[in-house]
């Protein structure tokens, strides 16, 4: 990596004409960041958080924003209900009544959730206001940041609505990262991984030492974890800033993970979903005779290494998964065809199946179906009955 890392990283973020500054801090730095918000020059901050950051996070964030100007918070629910056209229509309600105006900022405050609410807000407010992206969780940092991307869902799948809106910086305090459970650490590297084996294998041996199944981390590994992300999502999103060409290699694991996310009894996080979905799509590329045994086998390693489920927590056949197949958000970059579904497939790690002059690859819906079912967990053993006994019944 060609970062250097210290306390304080600045960089540049480049995706095609759009570019923002990233601030990646190792230790608090609010004088810092208090100058990044005045510079700005706004009437109100829009602050939009969800009720999963803790409160004590929320007052300390509300108050430096307010000593640089008013400041509105609004906490959306957390979950991917709570990711809708009417929540974000309600939102804008809130923000007018108190004083919003196309001089505002908005502020998303957490994890991706509310990071994508705030981002569409800021995209539909006014025909578009300014973002500023203060993550509080790894994914966020290390993934769901470092995009233009902004959407909801609708009832029928995940992030179905929405719009490209960059970011004025993004400020990442890795201090945060403190608290966070260590299932979140876990998830939020599941997207790293795919940046290992979709855009970077050279990293991959750099990655495999560092993983460790306990998610316990320094800082300075967290820290290098991130800039990596970086690079890896620069690398192809440089000059394909709407993610419709090479940059669709970061929708690797999406067609599947996103039915699993909504599929799961209680919810799925979206990291551990997408590396689930990798190891279902992985065997798709190879049952279509794209990727290698070896290739395959190593997308579990790293997901074990990282100490994430590699099976799903759930028995449901595979067929349940097709219709959120067919109605996943990647459909139309090529046309229709009965009885497949679209999902981005690799060759070799590093490299994603090209087809028709696209990254998009056609798949029979029973190889999609083979995919998934070989995540299935096994059945329980049925209880044998002693011959005996049964004689004695009849």
């Amino acid at each position: 990596m060609s970062a250097v890392l210290t306390a304080e990283l600045d960089q540049l973020i480049r995706f095609g004409s759009a570019h923002y500054d990233y601030h990646l801090r190792l230790r608090n730095d609010s004088a810092g960041l208090r100058r990044r918000l005045a510079e700005l020059d706004t009437d109100r901050f829009i602050l939009v958080t969800d009720k999963k950051v803790p409160g004590h996070h929320v007052d300390r964030m509300r108050s430096r924003a307010a000593a640089v100007a008013p400041c509105t918070t609004l906490v959306i629910d957390a979950g991917e209900r709570a990711k809708t056209l009417a929540g974000i229509e309600d939102l804008a309600v809130r923000a007018l009544r108190d004083g919003a105006s196309r001089r505002s900022v908005v502020i998303g405050f957490g994890g991706g959730l509310p990071g994508n609410v705030a981002g569409l807000l800021a995209h539909v407010f006014m025909r578009g206001v300014r973002l500023v992206h203060i993550p509080t969780t790894l994914l966020a940092m290390s993934d769901s940041v470092l995009s233009l991307k902004q959407a909801v869902n609708t009832s029928e799948g995940k992030n179905q609505i929405g719009g490209f809106h960059a970011p004025q910086f993004v400020w990442a305090d890795l201090d945060y990262l403190k608290s966070l459970p260590p299932a979140e650490i876990r998830s939020a590297l599941c997207e790293m991984i795919k940046n290992v084996l979709a855009i970077a294998p050279d990293h991959y041996d750099w990655a495999a030492v560092r993983l460790q199944p306990d998610a316990r981390y320094t800082q300075w590994t967290l820290a290098s974890f991130i800039t990596f992300c970086i690079e890896a999502k620069q690398k192809v999103m440089a000059e394909d800033e709407h993610e419709t060409g090479r940059a669709l290699a970061l929708e690797y694991g999406h067609t599947v993970g996103h039915a699993i996310e909504l599929l799961t009894p209680g919810g799925m996080s979206h990291g551990l979903a997408i590396g689930l979905g990798m190891l279902a799509e992985a065997r798709v590329s190879r049952e279509l005779g794209f990727l290698g045994a070896d290739a395959e086998r190593a997308h579990r390693v790293l997901l074990e290494r990282a100490g994430v489920p590699v099976e799903l927590p759930f028995r449901t056949p595979g067929r349940d998964f097709l219709g959120l197949f067919h109605r996943d958000n990647k459909r139309g970059y090529r046309p229709p065809e009965p009885g497949t579904v679209d999902m981005i497939l690799l060759d070799e790690l590093g490299s994603v199946h090209r087809e028709s002059g696209t990254y998009v690859t056609r798949v029979p819906d029973d190889t999609a179906i083979r995919g998934v079912s070989q995540l299935l967990p096994p059945l329980p053993p049925r209880p044998r009955v002693s011959t005996a006994v049964a004689f004695q019944a009849a």
